[in-house]
């Protein structure tokens, strides 16, 4: 039986779905960091994040889809339209934090073989949650 796959056309992805996959995704992440699968966790930790940053967009503006101008994997620019940037300069460390992870994190952190060395991918999952775990405090 093959199977079907389903896709969704930009603007066409609920905003709810997204905190939900956020959760999930950090989650999952949390459980590869655990079993030493560094690469995978730290590219889902990053993933969480833009999940929550996208559901952000939906509250902001109101609005049940996120907009296909959204569909995006920049960090820097769904913090923008979240309107959190500004309430982001006020936290340096953080802020510090969110750049080096916006600079570093991609959708192509996906291809990567070679996993990332076990200290540095702990400290960066570290970073990764506090900046979600920020996000979710700022949208409470």
């Amino acid at each position: 039986m093959p199977i079907r796959q389903r896709r969704i056309g930009p603007g066409g992805t609920p905003g709810t779905i997204f905190k939900e996959l956020a959760r999930l995704r950090l989650g999952d992440a949390a459980v590869l960091l655990d079993q030493n699968r560094f690469g995978g966790a730290i590219y889902l930790a990053g993933y969480a994040v833009e999940c929550l940053l996208k559901w952000t967009i939906t509250q902001r503006r109101e609005c049940v889809y996120l907009p296909g101008v959204f569909e995006i994997h920049d960090l820097g620019a769904l913090l923008s339209e979240a309107g959190l940037q500004p309430l982001l300069r006020e936290e340096t460390e953080l802020r510090d934090v969110f750049w080096a992870l916006a600079d570093q994190w991609g959708p192509e952190l996906r291809y990567l073989a070679k996993a990332p060395e076990p200290l540095r991918a702990r400290r960066l999952y570290q970073q990764i949650a506090k900046v979600y775990d920020w996000i979710v405090e700022q949208t409470l």
